[in-house]
C-alpha cells in the first residue's frame, strides 16, 4: 500500500509540474523583460573586453522564448546554458557556470564573477568556487514589481534594500549592488580583470 501511495504522490508533482511549466510557457512571452540598466551596464562591459554568460532555472523550451525576447529589447549574452543542457543538474550544482567557461574559453574560477538576483544563483556560485554578487533591485527576494517598488517612499525603498542586503549576505555573496548600475563601480574596486 505504501508503495503505491509513493507512485501517487510521485504523478501528482509530475502532473503539478508540467501544469505550471504549460501555464510559464504560455504567458512569458508577455511577462519577459529586460531589467533596468542591463543593456547600458552589458554595453559597457563589452567595450571593456568581459565576456557574458548567463545561466538560468529555465528550461531550453522556456529560454528560446527569453532569450528572444530579451535580445528584440538589446540584451543577448554571449551563451547561456539552463538545466536541460546539464542533464537537469541545474543550480545549485554549478555545471551550468563552468558550460559557460567552457564556451567562453575561460581557464579558471578566479576569472569568473556570478551576478545574479536569486539565492539559488549565490550558492551556485559558491558551488563553483566563484566570487557572488546580489543585485537587490528587481530579485526575487525583493519581491516588488519595479512599479510597486517605485511606489515606495525613499525611506521604504532604503529599509527594502537593506532587508534584501542582508538576506543575499546571510546566503553567501560575497558582494551586494543596488541594481547593475553599481557593477561595473564594484569590479573596479576589486580590480577584477577581463
Amino acid at each position: 500500500m505504501i508503495g503505491s501511495m509513493e507512485y501517487e504522490i510521485e504523478e501528482d508533482v509530475d502532473h503539478v509540474y508540467e501544469v505550471s511549466e504549460n501555464s510559464i510557457l504560455e504567458i512569458l512571452d508577455d511577462y519577459s523583460e529586460v531589467k533596468p540598466y542591463v543593456k547600458e551596464t552589458i554595453s559597457e562591459l563589452r567595450s571593456n573586453g568581459y565576456k557574458i554568460g548567463s545561466t538560468t532555472g529555465y528550461t531550453d523550451e522556456m529560454m528560446h522564448i527569453v532569450a528572444k525576447k530579451a535580445q528584440e529589447n538589446g540584451y543577448e549574452p554571449d551563451c547561456w546554458y539552463s538545466p536541460t543542457s546539464v542533464n537537469n543538474y541545474g543550480r545549485p550544482y554549478p555545471y551550468m557556470i563552468y558550460k559557460n567557461m567552457q564556451q567562453l574559453n575561460v581557464k579558471s574560477v578566479e576569472e569568473v564573477i556570478k551576478v545574479g538576483d536569486t539565492i539559488s544563483d549565490i550558492i551556485e556560485a559558491k558551488y563553483a568556487g566563484i566570487l557572488s554578487v546580489g543585485v537587490v533591485e528587481g530579485s526575487s527576494i525583493m519581491a516588488l514589481s519595479e512599479s510597486e517598488y517605485m511606489e515606495l517612499s525613499e525611506k521604504e525603498k532604503e529599509l527594502k534594500r537593506k532587508e534584501v542586503k542582508n538576506i543575499f549576505i546571510e546566503g553567501g555573496a560575497d558582494y551586494t549592488i543596488d541594481n547593475l548600475q553599481e557593477l561595473l563601480g564594484l569590479l573596479r574596486r576589486l580590480n577584477v580583470k577581463q
